[in-house]
């Protein structure tokens, strides 16, 4: 498990748990919570299990999913609501001029 910013990432699949090609993890948001306004080299599948948040300027609400295009920046805000997030192994971030490989995806 891995905070920041008052984000909650869980794990659910990526190398270190023996996934060759795929990282998926749960996203538990805080309530009014935005998230860090940031873009990935990669893919990345939102699917709201419960709550409601914006990613990439869509609202969505349980059930719904959002796909970011790799190379867009976005953010996500909202909450409280937990999501599922999914993408290829590999995923890199970048916030502002900060590089990040996500742990949660590595």
């Amino acid at each position: 498990m891995f905070e920041r910013h008052g984000f909650v990432f869980k794990p659910h699949a990526s190398p270190s748990l023996g996934s060759e090609q795929i990282a998926l993890w749960t996203l538990e948001v805080p309530a009014d919570a935005r998230g860090e306004r940031h873009q990935v080299d990669k893919e990345e599948v939102f699917h709201v299990l419960s709550g409601r948040v914006t990613v990439h300027g869509r609202d969505a609400g349980p059930g719904d999913t959002v796909i970011v295009p790799p190379h867009t920046e976005f953010e996500l805000v909202g909450g409280p609501a937990t999501v599922l997030v999914a993408t290829s192994v590999g995923i890199t971030g970048l916030i502002g001029d900060q590089r990040l490989a996500p742990p949660w995806a590595q």
